[in-house]
């Protein structure tokens, strides 16, 4: 205990500021009622229906049981959603969606407070330096507008995970990669958060990799390192990222088919530097625009310093991520390639983060610790104030959500899948929409009653002998069926060549009596993508725990061996 409270009195100013910028940035969770951003609707529907899958048995949830609905819809096998289970359990333990979401979003709001501050040390070794730059990303614009005007639960997420990838590039870059380990976890996070984001980070390294190339690739070692830190990151995430493969190699969807494009999303100078609020194309932060004069104000005698080439190094690729967002960047020409990120206004994220560690540095290089606490209090105070007028512009809509809301029969919600990315692209989601109930039908027209079974499916009694059923689930590959008929037990055909995309089961002659059960059994690459991520996972965490026991035998071997000697 007086271990703990001593750090607590030698760090006390870092957990008032701390608590202090999560308070101010969780201040609309204080609300009675739930926030209800743009897709907002459709990232509850993902935690409520974890929770379901999880109750009806399936481990991890592949196909959810309450999307278009209990038609079922594949979020799970192309959005990541390893975090959510957070929510789904405190959902599961007997909270409502609306405590367990606003305990989660408090949890990315610490955990990017927490994780910016730590990796801002590691680059700067100063606490004030790490503490200016924790505020400014995690009370950012961009931030606030995740979290409470667009809804974009995986996006806030990423703010957890983006300082990780920064201070990877930078040990990378500026010193010999012994923490490589920092940038996988920051890629291993992303991968498991939100993809585009993992898009934005992977580009920007690779952008800096090449400019950096002598540095990176001529370097033989670093390289090396680079290259086994993605395969440990790609072995440690491969239960997600390769089955979602699979399923694009089966099926055409209409993720195929974009809804928008980068070049009519990028951005112009209004939005860069103006200070409205500006519904979907979003303004850049102009306290954080503001505050990146103080790299200019610096003393003129330490021009030539190394503190200041690191100052104009993260102001500079802070200012070329804004420059990739603007609609002067050629995206005409990269549309092909990168349409996926829809959105380049996406990069203020890891721009505000480059351009807040700038901040913080500057503010290292000008007082030299002189007015520290000071500059923290001023940064937090711009940070504020900003974002005040931010939050009263973006008129934040809140809604009451009843605790049935996602269960009731012909849930509207379970309608909410924003662009329908995931939906096969044969699938039209307005005729599910206008047929709340839709029977299992036979190729004869004869409907037949049929019910639910756990881990995603439908029994139902079929008697017609040679034949075919439409079955009302939307299908993925993975989905099986059988026949059973006393002891006998037979696998069925099954397509996706059913009705609105529905699956079709097909039957031979000598099915004239028995029951049919249709469930979504996954495939065999789920199966062994998941054996390896977690073998991969347990063979990560089991050589850290090796390394670690054996660095505190040899500290404890030098400390006898200079008592001896001593």
């Amino acid at each position: 205990m007086k271990r703990i409270a001593d750090w607590i009195r030698e760090n006390s100013f870092i957990l008032i500021i701390g608590i202090l910028t999560v308070a101010y940035m969780a201040s609309p969770l204080g609300n009675t009622r739930l926030h209800n951003g743009h897709d907002f609707s459709y990232h509850l529907l993902r935690i409520e229906n974890i929770k379901d899958g999880l109750l009806n048995g399936q481990i991890p949830v592949r196909i959810g049981p309450l999307f278009l609905n209990h038609r079922g819809y594949g979020s799970s096998l192309f959005y990541p959603e390893l975090f959510l289970y957070i929510p789904a359990l405190f959902r599961l333990a007997g909270l409502t969606i609306e405590t367990s979401y606003k305990l989660f979003a408090l949890l990315t709001i610490v955990g990017c407070f927490v994780t910016t501050y730590l990796c801002a040390k590691g680059i700067s070794k100063d606490k004030d330096t790490a503490l200016i730059t924790a505020v400014i990303f995690s009370a950012c614009q961009y931030h606030i507008a995740n979290l409470y005007v667009r809804g974009a639960v995986g996006e806030a997420q990423a703010f957890v995970f983006f300082p990780l990838v920064v201070y990877g590039i930078y040990d990378l870059i500026y010193r010999d990669f012994q923490k490589a380990w920092v940038m996988g976890l920051g890629f291993w996070g992303l991968m498991f958060s939100h993809s585009i984001s993992l898009a934005i980070a992977l580009c920007t390294t690779a952008g800096i990799c090449l400019f950096h190339f002598k540095t990176v690739v001529l370097n033989g070692r670093k390289f090396v390192k680079l290259l086994l830190t993605a395969a440990v990151t790609l072995l440690c995430s491969i239960g997600f990222w390769l089955p979602m493969i699979e399923q694009l190699l089966s099926n055409s969807f209409w993720f195929s088919q974009p809804w928008t494009t980068v070049t009519d999303n990028a951005v112009g100078l209004v939005q860069l530097f103006g200070t409205g609020y500006y519904d979907y194309t979003y303004n850049f932060d102009t306290g954080v625009l503001l505050m990146c004069l103080t790299v200019l104000l610096l003393p003129g005698e330490e021009k030539k310093s190394g503190g200041r080439k690191k100052i104009y190094w993260f102001l500079g690729i802070g200012f070329a991520l804004l420059y990739v967002a603007s609609r002067y960047f050629p995206w005409p020409l990269l549309q092909p390639v990168l349409n996926s990120i829809q959105f380049p206004w996406r990069f203020y994220a890891i721009a505000t983060l480059f351009l807040a560690i700038a901040i913080g540095l500057a503010v290292q290089e000008k007082w030299r610790g002189r007015f520290g606490k000071e500059a923290v209090l001023a940064v937090l105070c711009v940070m504020v104030l900003f974002g005040n007028r931010y939050f009263e512009n973006a008129n934040i809509d809140y809604v009451k959500i009843e605790e049935n809301a996602f269960t009731e029969k012909d849930c509207w919600y379970s309608f909410q899948i924003v662009q329908k990315e995931w939906l096969p692209k044969k699938t039209d989601l307005s005729l599910f929409e206008s047929e709340p109930d839709r029977p299992v039908l036979t190729d004869r027209r004869v409907s037949l009653p049929y019910t639910e079974e756990k881990k995603m499916g439908i029994v139902f009694d079929y008697g017609y002998g040679k034949g075919y059923c439409d079955v009302p689930l939307v299908w993925y590959k993975g989905y099986t069926a059988h026949y059973m008929d006393g002891g006998r037990v037979v696998p069925l055909t099954v397509t996706d060549e059913g009705y609105n995309g529905y699956i079709r089961v097909y039957f031979d002659e000598s099915m004239t009596g028995g029951t049919v059960l249709v469930e979504y059994s996954g495939t065999r690459i789920q199966k062994a993508s998941l054996a390896v991520n977690l073998l991969a996972v347990a063979s990560v965490a089991g050589v850290w725990l090796l390394r670690k026991k054996r660095r505190g035998t040899e500290t404890a071997g030098e400390g006898q061996k200079g008592t001896k000697h001593g």
